[in-house]
């Protein structure tokens, strides 16, 4: 079994929370065309249940099995999961001084710059009543049912025995079924994490858009086959439809981009290790600047946070994915570190981009 990590802070540490900040605008949206990459070694599972959901399945069909995971994800077993953590490289790092991945490596354009625009969804979708002592707005200020809230969301799945959280997006694409995160969140130790809800807009137990299960899970070969390979650690999961909604058409989704140089952006995620808790989105912005081969900004957020995005010209609602919370240094609290997107991220969205659930 893998170690944990970030959730945790201990020397390279991939996080899984999500951050909130004053909404202003960012700037014109990038220019290009959404320009297909060549094809590259990715990988995928069928989103499983563990034998203890598995058994509870009555009938047969994704309904059924939609069903056993709603029972299994009960707000109390939500609220007791862990936050997840990578620390694939724990022990290489005792007593090693933080440092980039490669440093031989550089985080600029791999290829030519492309992106696909974000979406609005098909018609304004209307959140479930929350009960009245549940804040209505996350911190600092993206009240639920904002695009920006109501596109991020908690991810909830179980790996090796254990439950844990990330964060996730909802990313535009033709089949509208996607949702963007870190590779660590859909994969780790060489094995594929089961029982994998998303909940947009989560809030405090509530799930004010529905539960959504994961019909397909996906990453690149590379950070299954090595999960300390950072600059590798992205990650995608297709998602079954509900109420017959796909998950774009309903919510809207974000935009994606790759191979530009370094960008302002916003990071949204659910960071649950202290001094957070979990249960409300958070955001920062800043400068990235290059780590080695990977990205990094000035960003408190802590484990759970990991797989939230990062958005490039951000206008208070949309913007374009360009970075994802995704590990830490445990001398280094006050950053953040993603992948640098390029053409690994093009060849993974470009595998994902057109499967309709």
């Amino acid at each position: 079994m893998s170690n944990k990590l970030l959730g945790g802070l201990v020397a390279a540490i991939a996080i899984t929370a999500t951050l909130a900040t004053g909404a202003t605008s960012a700037g014109a949206a990038p220019a290009g065309t959404s320009a297909r990459a060549p094809a590259a070694t990715n990988v995928s599972s069928t989103n499983r249940l563990t034998p203890e959901v598995a058994r509870t399945v009555k009938g047969a069909g994704p309904a059924a099995e939609q069903k056993a995971l709603a029972s299994y994800w009960s707000p109390a077993r939500m609220k007791a999961a862990k936050s997840d953590s990578l620390l694939p490289s724990q022990k290489a790092a005792a007593g090693r001084s933080a440092r980039p991945q490669s440093l031989a490596a550089s985080a600029k354009p791999q290829g030519p710059p492309a992106r696909t625009a974000p979406a609005a969804p098909r018609k304004a979708p209307k959140a479930a009543a929350l009960n009245s002592a549940i804040p209505m707005a996350y911190n600092p200020g993206y009240p639920v049912g904002s695009p920006v809230a109501r596109t991020s969301g908690k991810v909830f799945f179980t790996s090796f025995g254990l439950n844990y959280v990330c964060s996730a997006t909802v990313v535009n694409s033709e089949g509208k079924s996607e949702v963007w995160t870190a590779g660590h969140c859909v994969s780790d130790g060489k094995a594929w994490n089961t029982n994998w809800v998303f909940v947009p807009n989560y809030v405090n137990g509530s799930a004010p858009y529905g539960y959504w299960y994961a019909k397909q899970l996906w990453t690149t070969s590379a950070w299954f086959n090595n999960n300390s390979d950072f600059s590798n650690d992205v990650g995608a999961a297709v998602m079954w439809r509900n109420s017959g909604w796909r998950i774009a058409d309903y919510l809207g989704g974000q935009g994606i981009a790759w191979n530009y140089p370094l960008q302002y952006v916003y990071a949204f995620g659910y960071p649950q290790a202290a001094p957070f808790n979990g249960q409300t989105l958070w955001a920062e912005r800043g400068s990235t600047f290059a780590w080695g081969a990977d990205q990094g900004m000035v960003n408190s957020m802590t484990g759970g946070s990991s797989g939230g995005a990062w958005l490039g010209w951000f206008n208070g609602s949309w913007g374009y994915i360009n970075g994802h919370n995704d590990y830490k240094y445990g001398s280094l609290p006050a950053y953040m570190f993603s992948p640098y997107y390029g053409n690994q991220v093009a060849n993974l969205y470009n595998t994902v981009r057109g499967i309709s659930a």
